[in-house]
């Protein structure tokens, strides 16, 4: 085989397995842009009363709901994502830096999993998201927003459990379009974190 015809067969194997891939593969910038949204703390949340360190760990969270992508459910059995629609970062970083501003707007003092503390931190929460979604049970047009998260407050030292709980809210959303469904994602958390922040400043005070 000729050099002249080896680099004419090359090129059209190139050209086919592009044409081959022109369906599954996408370019950068290709399509339009996610709208992108965020979660806010909560601005005035009710006075902890304590100085001491609390140190929020970085949470758990139920596979599928732990990505950008925000979560919506038809079905109790079936999990999917809004298209066109992202949140800023991952939903455990977002709910987790919420709360933490939160628990700052109260008077708390907080440190993350992270570390960064000046002081070493004498309590320790921890986080479980089991549900952050949108549900659409029954054909509903406007969803109900729930989000239940476990946590637990560990004392460092000495080393003890001081409480565990389960927060649940549902809020409905006014409406079916995306902002409707994000300011109902951001009242139900808002609730959650303020149950959060009372329980925890609650079970503080009860350990000194």
């Amino acid at each position: 085989m000729t050099c002249s015809m080896s680099k004419k067969l090359f090129i059209a194997a190139i050209a086919l397995l592009t044409s081959a891939c022109g369906s599954i593969v996408e370019l950068p910038n290709s399509g339009d842009a996610p709208a992108l949204y965020n979660l806010t703390a909560l601005s005035s949340p009710a006075p902890v009363g304590t100085d001491q360190m609390l140190m929020i760990e970085d949470p758990v969270t139920t596979g599928g709901l732990d990505v950008r992508n925000i979560a919506r459910r038809p079905s109790r059995n079936e999990l999917q994502y809004f298209a066109g629609a992202r949140w800023s970062t991952r939903t455990s970083n977002m709910i987790q830096a919420a709360l933490a501003e939160t628990f700052e707007n109260a008077g708390q003092a907080v440190t993350s999993g992270r570390g960064g503390a000046v002081v070493p931190p004498q309590f320790e929460l921890q986080l479980e998201i089991r549900d952050f979604q949108a549900e659409f049970y029954g054909s509903k047009t406007r969803p109900d927003v729930h989000v239940r998260i476990a946590i637990k407050l560990v004392q460092l030292s000495p080393l003890k459990v001081l409480m565990t709980s389960v927060i649940d809210v549902t809020q409905q959303s006014y409406g079916g379009d995306m902002p409707s469904v994000i300011d109902a994602f951001d009242k139900a958390n808002h609730e959650a974190m303020a149950q959060i922040v009372n329980m925890t400043s609650k079970a503080i005070k009860s350990a000194n």
